[in-house]
């Protein structure tokens, strides 16, 4: 994250790449993104998401009860879809059956698409498989793998050349440190695009990001309203998140994702801007600065 908000005032896409470090940023958040060399051979645009992408959904609770079974041996189950911060492990709560996506990281490949960032965690008990849907673009699943080999060039060559076997057939890889040039230690965040209604086995610890088509760009765009126009790509979309647990039973939850200004606010210089969960009128926004980004209403 940046410590000059006077620059931020309306939110650019940034420009520092995720490879470098989660600590860059983070410092860089909000500024314009640029175009930088592929992870994986070709020329890719990796954005910090200073549209609040990298954090979805945010603890909604929902109730399922066990049918065809006596009721006194009935059990109440319960999931949530849980905001999550992938720089720095926060979990996000809605307010007011509103969610906002919170900052983080993405990448825009012109081939491969725009993964954007936007993470999402199942939480609850005795859940059996994870299925979701969504009428605009996609989901994709993401975890993270951390350099454990002996010599870390050598692992971060064969994670950019796509030849690690620990990509296990990733559609995007965002390789990153825990600092600038020589961090002590390199991870990668690894993103599969999966079809639509697709069915896994829970995880706890995967997340699950939304996924666009890579808009088409000019050298010539504005860059602010470029990143407004792709952040609007999901306006209007509906997510359903779907749990089976495992006596069978079944909860959904649907959503419907809007763009907007976001408001923000300063908890310390060092950490920089964060999102207040709060949507901002035009006037308000122009008088308190923002971060133009997604948030989500919970039908």
């Amino acid at each position: 994250m940046m410590n000059m908000w006077d620059e931020m005032k309306n939110i650019k896409a940034p420009d520092e790449l995720k490879a470098r470090t989660r600590a860059a940023v983070r410092e860089e958040k909000g500024r314009a993104r640029q175009p930088v060399r592929s992870m994986r051979g070709g020329m890719k645009r990796l954005l910090a998401a200073a549209c609040a992408f990298a954090v979805v959904l945010g603890g909604a609770a929902l109730h399922s009860r066990q049918t065809g079974s006596d009721p006194v041996t009935d059990i109440a189950h319960t999931f949530g879809l849980v905001a999550y911060a992938a720089d720095t492990g926060e979990m996000r709560q809605p307010k007011d059956s509103r969610i906002v996506f919170d900052c983080g990281s993405g990448a825009d490949d012109p081939d491969k698409g725009f993964f954007s960032g936007c993470l999402f965690k199942v939480t609850g008990e005795h859940i059996k498989t994870v299925s979701a849907t969504i009428d605009r673009g996609a989901v994709y699943r993401t975890k993270t793998v951390k350099d454990t080999s002996a010599d870390r060039d050598e692992w971060v060559r064969t994670m950019h050349q796509g030849t690690n076997p620990e990509l296990d057939g990733a559609d995007t890889v965002m390789v990153w440190g825990n600092g600038f040039e020589g961090a002590e230690q390199m991870y990668a965040d690894l993103c599969w695009k999966l079809d639509n209604g697709f069915t896994d086995e829970y995880n706890p610890d995967v997340s699950y990001g939304l996924w666009l088509p890579s808009r088409q760009e000019s050298e010539d765009d504005d860059l602010q309203d470029s990143w407004h126009k792709s952040v609007d790509g999901f306006e209007g979309a509906k997510l359903n998140v779907t749990v089976t647990f495992t006596d069978g039973s079944e909860q959904m939850q649907s959503m419907t994702l809007h763009t907007g200004k976001l408001a923000v606010e300063y908890k310390s210089e060092a950490s920089g801007p964060s999102l207040t969960g709060e949507v901002l009128t035009d006037e308000q926004a122009a008088a308190e600065g923002y971060i133009y980004g997604v948030y989500a209403e919970l039908d």
